[in-house]
């Protein structure tokens, strides 16, 4: 293979793939983004719950939200405690599915 070959490889390869900064900024806008979806989650639950009312299902959605993120990080980092979060989490996010599922089935 010769330099130009190489070259315009090296150019193809990098308008499809995202340089250092652009994967940063790719990173940080899903944890903004997480961030925000956990407020309006917290802000409807406590809105459920002073009106007496059951929130299972917000819960499930962060709960689901953070056990992906723990076996994410576990796949990648090998952690135990990855691992072990993603698996309490996931647990928690399933439960709630079910009481969410068996509360408004009544």
């Amino acid at each position: 293979m010769d330099k130009k070959e190489i070259l315009a490889k090296s150019k193809r390869k990098a308008r499809n793939s995202l340089d250092e900064r652009e994967q940063g900024i790719y990173n940080a806008s899903f944890g903004l983004g997480a961030v925000v979806v956990g407020v309006l989650c917290l802000i409807f639950s406590v809105y459920k719950a002073v009106h007496r009312e059951t929130f299972y299902e917000f819960v499930a959605i962060i709960t689901a939200y953070l056990c992906t993120t723990f076996f994410y990080q576990f796949k990648n980092l090998k952690k135990a405690r990855h691992l072990i979060a993603g698996i309490v989490t996931g647990l928690a996010a399933a439960v709630c599915a079910v009481m969410f599922f068996v509360v408004y089935a009544v």
